[in-house]
Formats: C-alpha cells, structure tokens, sequence
C-alpha cells in the first residue's frame, strides 16, 4: 500500500507542530518559576520565605548590554529561626536566560527546609559601581534534564515540520 503524499506531509507537518508546541512548553517550564526574592546588588540582604524543602537558585538578573559586576561576592544564607548557615554551592552548568531586554544567568544552588531565611552579600567593590541595577534572584531549581529534553523536542519538531513541507516538492510524480 502506497501513502499519499499529501497525507504524510499533513501528518509530519501536524506531529511536528504539536512537538513545537511541547518543547517550548519544556523549555519555558526549566528556566521559569516564581520569584522568592529579588535583591538588589547594591543592598546588603533580604528576606524570603522558602514554601517547600527542596532546590534552589541563585539568579543574576539585569537588563543585557551594559555593564555588569566584573566578579560576584559569594552569598551567604541564614535560617532567620535559628541563625544556621546553608551551604551555598556554584552552578556546575550555567543556565542562560535572555529575551533580548533583559537576561539572567544562574550562579549559585542550594538545598534548604521550607521557613524563612536571609541572603546576606558582603561588600564588594565591583558590585557597589554597577551603574546599572542587577539583581540576584532567588527560585526553585528545575532539573537541567527539563531543559535537554525540551531542545531536543523543538529540534525533532522542526525536523517534522520542514520535511513535511519540503516533502511534496521532491515526490515525483
């Protein structure tokens, strides 16, 4: 039995939207989420409350072409309760966000319990001369295989997709 042409074109070209449509989903669900805590670099500390126990990041945020903190001071965090340290680690792989206006990028990760804590910045030079704002932001850590899998779908997707248009050019008749 031979399939139509027509009929395998519309059916890549379906299947690969729909992959489209689940890989920007994946990706917008790895690198989103709310924000616990939004710092200003040139404030010393702030407050945030962790609702759940789990993962999380520390994000450098500020608007893109212009000039950023040439070193970022190592933050310390404080359960507010009962004045215990967290272990802060850094990144292993770096997460890049950017829109064009704005962008981020994930620094640091730790493990804490759900209640509130403090993040605390010792002073820093480059960092206090930022003529610019940036931020640092707290959010919960998405694992980075959301982020692979949610590529490789757009990549599978736009494969389905341009062969599905292509596809009737070169049948011969």
């Amino acid at each position: 039995m031979i399939v139509p042409v027509w009929l395998l074109s519309v059916s890549l070209g379906g299947v690969g939207s729909w992959l489209l449509i689940q890989g920007v989903r994946r990706i917008l669900k790895a690198v989103g989420g709310p924000v616990l805590l939004k710092l200003p670099l040139t404030q010393p500390s702030g407050q945030f409350e962790l609702p759940r126990a789990g993962e999380y990041a520390i994000w450098q945020s500020g608007r893109t072409l212009q000039r950023v903190p040439a070193t970022m001071p190592w933050p310390a965090i404080v359960a507010a309760a009962t004045g215990e340290m967290v272990r802060v680690h850094q990144s292993f792989s770096t997460v890049r966000v950017n829109n064009g206006w704005e962008g981020r990028i994930q620094l640091f990760s730790f493990r804490a319990k759900a209640g509130q804590y403090r993040l605390e910045l010792p002073p820093s030079e480059s960092t206090a001369l930022s003529a610019s704002p940036y931020f640092l932001e707290i959010r919960e850590r998405k694992p980075s295989y959301l982020l692979v899998w949610g590529i490789l779908l757009l990549i599978i997707g736009a494969g389905c997709v341009i062969t599905g248009l292509a596809l009737p050019a070169f049948s011969i008749n």
